[in-house]
């Protein structure tokens, strides 16, 4: 699937607030994933593009949920209630390369402490910046970053302010990121976080191009915080200079602008419409899209590939739209896009019979 053809819908909205815990998993790990994934793609090609850079040389892609389950857990319905998707991109797990990070022993972390990720939820797509996850580094490894977000504190309110990442502080009563990042280090709380609030639904290739383009807008700060991992200078300024020769209709001002845009001053209704909270309360019944992709198996049912093997599944109509073909769960199939291409308008067209697909097992 092209990345201008990927849409995001009220059935991918309401998919967060539905009961059945065991088919959320699923449509997360088999549908919603596969999205995000080629929008992270798109992210990863255009930041090569435009820094000139070897990303996977420091960097790696995370994926929340992981799905990364025992034998004993995948036998198991799932317990747990999702609330959102999102693939990140992060630092390598690596032994020895995390030089600047200590945690007060010898043994040089193996995983890095931030990252950027663009996230599903009920609310729409958006995207988080992330530093202090996992915790539990020294003090000293603290004020190194802590000594980058507060000397470069004009370049990173300049990039938030363009790229619309809000800071969200933690005092209330303060009316700078630099304030708030003085007192968080006072307060031993070193958590930074920055969100662009969501693109709401329907979601298609303009509002994910947004979002894309906030990110790599942003992208200067995670890249600093990286190279300060590895033990090198932050780049902040070079990577700016570069945003500003190849983009420069979007970059000029980065800097020297009034600091308090650039803050969300947190009350619990910016909080909500930010973080986007789902309601446990809230009961929806599954969209009739993820009932056929449950009871296909969430595979195509043509030549039995999922998003395992790397395709986006489709709902197609057994019989066409343009022969009469209804809009019910009988006349739907779960096809791949290349079986679905290739079915077009024939006449024979009910693959799931075919490969003895059972109409049971519905919602």
């Amino acid at each position: 699937m092209k990345i201008e053809e990927i849409v995001f819908d009220e059935e991918d909205k309401n998919l967060f607030l539905i009961e059945d815990l065991q088919l959320k998993a699923d449509a997360i790990r088999y549908s919603i994933l596969p999205r995000l994934e080629i929008i992270n793609n798109e992210l990863i090609t255009r930041l090569i593009n435009i820094f000139e850079f070897n990303f996977f040389e420091n960097y790696s892609v995370g994926k929340t949920p992981h799905f990364r389950l025992s034998k004993n857990q995948r036998k198991e319905p799932t317990k747990t209630n999702y609330t959102y998707s999102g693939v990140s991109i992060t630092g390598q797990r690596k032994e020895n390369k995390w030089v600047g990070l200590s945690k007060g022993t010898d043994k040089v972390p193996k995983i890095q402490l931030t990252s950027l990720s663009i996230n599903l939820t009920t609310g729409g797509l958006g995207s988080n910046f992330y530093f202090n996850w996992p915790r539990n580094f020294t003090k000293e490894t603290y004020r190194n970053f802590f000594d980058f977000f507060l000397n470069r504190i004009d370049y990173i309110t300049g990039l938030a302010n363009k790229s619309e990442f809000k800071y969200i502080s933690k005092f209330i009563d303060v009316f700078s990121i630099k304030e708030d990042f003085e007192l968080r280090f006072e307060d031993e709380d070193y958590t930074i976080h920055f969100i662009l609030a969501p693109e709401r639904y329907p979601i298609t290739y303009s509002e994910i191009n947004n979002v894309i383009f906030s990110n790599i807008l942003f992208f200067p700060v995670i890249n600093s915080c990286i190279e300060i991992a590895l033990g090198n200078k932050e780049r902040i300024e070079q990577d700016i200079k570069i945003l500003e020769n190849k983009i420069v209709d979007y970059t000029e001002n980065f800097y020297n602008y009034e600091e308090e845009k650039a803050i969300a001053q947190i009350n619990e209704d910016v909080k909500t419409d930010l973080l986007v909270k789902v309601e446990e309360k809230t009961k929806v019944q599954a969209g009739i899209r993820w009932q056929v992709f449950k009871r296909d198996k969430w595979k195509c049912v043509s030549c039995g590939r999922s998003a395992e093997n790397n395709i986006i599944l489709h709902i197609d109509h057994i019989i066409p739209r343009s022969k009469g073909g209804k809009n019910e769960m009988d006349n739907y199939q779960t096809l791949c896009e290349t079986c679905n291409i290739g079915k077009s308008n024939k006449d024979e067209t009910n693959l799931r019979s075919k490969n003895n697909y059972s109409l049971t097992g519905l919602i």
